[in-house]
């Protein structure tokens, strides 16, 4: 008799549990609290159930920290919900496991939500052509073989060579605000953040300084910036910018209309202050501002100097502004793409009005050069984002994966190419077809490369060779999902 009383009262008690689980799920769909300054990116967030939660109605119901009921109406309770949650699984959690069986692998990385963590498909496509053009500019071989393409411009005009730096720096801006998003939604501090972003920085600068220092041990006269420096000064400053309005809690439309006026305003400055100066290298402003502040360690002429640098923060803040769409969750993604492209048309109409008056140089950034290059890159994504990350196929897969697997650790692989520049191929061989010493790179490409290219190609044939041994040591990294980059 006392058996069946107390099966009565189980019974009771879970249809009691029922009837406020089912108040307490009307509540939670009436009453909402949104962060609107937390990013959620459409499509890739997926509910996270522990292990002891289970599905009732909807609602999440810890079975661990019940303390009311006895250790057997626990267990006939649990079994019970075990078997009713079986039955009704909720239609989103159903829909992302149906796609995740359905789509092939190439798909299931997006939609097992792994695409917060890492960069879009278009950005390490643009990196990874970045990086190529950075590998056959950076002065390696024969120079005066290179085709001029290849090359940086003698001065004024845009080349393939020239895009490199610009795109990559474009592309690492473009992300900081996904990636201050994602830390804050990982609950880090603003002052953990801010570390994180000066020690990445720092050590950046320290390794491009050593590398310079590897090229000429000399301290009174060793280049003090390059290539690696001002990828880590824009990259410090520009998080950290990013950081201090964020801090304020300001929109995403406000933050983009800030860091928009900040490189409008800078690009303005310089366009002025460039005004007063020639229009060469020994006479113009970056050269003045380098020789006063760095005397002795600028060589003939600093492409990497500190106006340069300057110029290139304030693309990166328009870079910012223009990625700061894809955290906003209120938008779609094609809306955001299309936001982008907008942005990116009105860069290169008024990079087309600035011409006349400031040509495109990239030797000195000048501020037509960082807004036409700033604003192809945004139409480029723009056009690309639909076909490698909306609606990715298997064939945008295939041909996006050589140019992904260069992208996917831009900065390690132009200081792999920085290294190897200062230190491997400064090594002095004896040429027997010129009868002089030669750097190995240049015997490379006379005594060894001549008898399989010929004379008019070999030039061609040692970059092609050189990218694809940088490729297969990327490739091996990227297999083993090695990735060394920014977080």
């Amino acid at each position: 008799m006392n058996g069946k009383n107390d099966d009565i009262d189980v019974k009771k008690n879970i249809e009691q549990e029922i009837q406020l689980e089912k108040i307490a799920k009307i509540v939670e769909d009436n009453i909402h609290f949104v962060d609107e300054d937390m990013p959620v990116y459409d499509g890739y967030d997926v509910p996270e159930i522990e292990e002891d939660v289970h599905i009732k109605e909807g609602v999440y119901t810890n079975e661990g920290n019940r303390k009311d009921i006895s250790p057997k109406q626990k267990k006939e309770s649990k079994n019970e919900k075990k078997v009713e949650s079986d039955k009704e699984v909720s239609s989103t959690e159903q829909t992302v496991i149906n796609r995740v069986e359905k789509e092939p692998y190439y798909l299931k990385e997006v939609v097992g939500g792994e695409v917060l963590k890492r960069r879009y498909t278009t950005i390490e496509l643009i990196m990874g052509i970045a990086v190529i053009s950075i590998i056959c500019s950076s002065g390696i071989g024969v120079l005066g073989e290179l085709p001029d393409f290849l090359a940086f411009s003698k001065w004024n005009g845009i080349s393939f060579g020239d895009l490199g730096l610009p795109l990559l720096l474009a592309s690492v801006c473009f992300m900081i605000p996904t990636e201050v998003e994602l830390d804050v939604k990982k609950k880090k501090s603003f002052k953990e953040i801010c570390i994180k972003k000066v020690k990445v920085g720092i050590i950046l600068f320290v390794i491009g300084v050593l590398i310079n220092l590897i090229e000429a041990w000399n301290f009174n006269s060793f280049r003090i910036m390059g290539i690696l420096q001002m990828i880590a000064v824009v990259y410090m400053v520009g998080s950290l910018l990013y950081v201090l309005f964020r801090r304020f809690n300001f929109k995403l439309s406000v933050i983009a209309v800030f860091l928009t006026a900040i490189g409008v305003v800078g690009l303005a400055g310089y366009y002025f202050a460039s005004a007063n100066f020639g229009d060469n290298a020994k006479s113009c402003l970056a050269y003045f501002v380098d020789s006063k502040v760095m005397p002795g360690h600028i060589g003939d002429f600093e492409r990497y100097g500190i106006m340069s640098t300057v110029s290139a923060l304030c693309g990166g803040c328009l870079a910012m502004a223009a990625g700061s769409f894809l955290c906003n969750r209120r938008v779609e993604n094609r809306d955001k793409s299309n936001k982008i492209l907008i942005m990116g048309m009105f860069f290169v109409i008024i990079a087309l009005l600035m011409e006349r008056n400031c040509p495109y140089n990239a030797s000195v950034m000048s501020p037509s050069f960082v807004m036409v290059v700033l604003g192809g890159y945004c139409v480029v994504f723009a056009a690309l984002f639909g076909v490698f990350d909306l609606n990715r196929s298997e064939v945008s897969h295939i041909v996006s994966r050589p140019f992904v697997v260069m992208g996917a650790s831009p900065v390690f692989v132009v200081g792999i190419n920085e290294f190897l520049k200062n230190t491997l191929f400064k090594v002095n061989v004896c040429s027997v077809a010129r009868g002089c010493g030669l750097r190995l790179d240049e015997w490379l490409v006379v005594d060894v490369l001549s008898a399989v290219f010929g004379s008019g190609s070999r030039m061609i044939g040692f970059l092609v060779i050189y990218i694809l041994l940088i490729f297969v040591l990327m490739l091996y990294l990227y297999s083993k999902k090695i990735y060394i980059r920014f977080k």
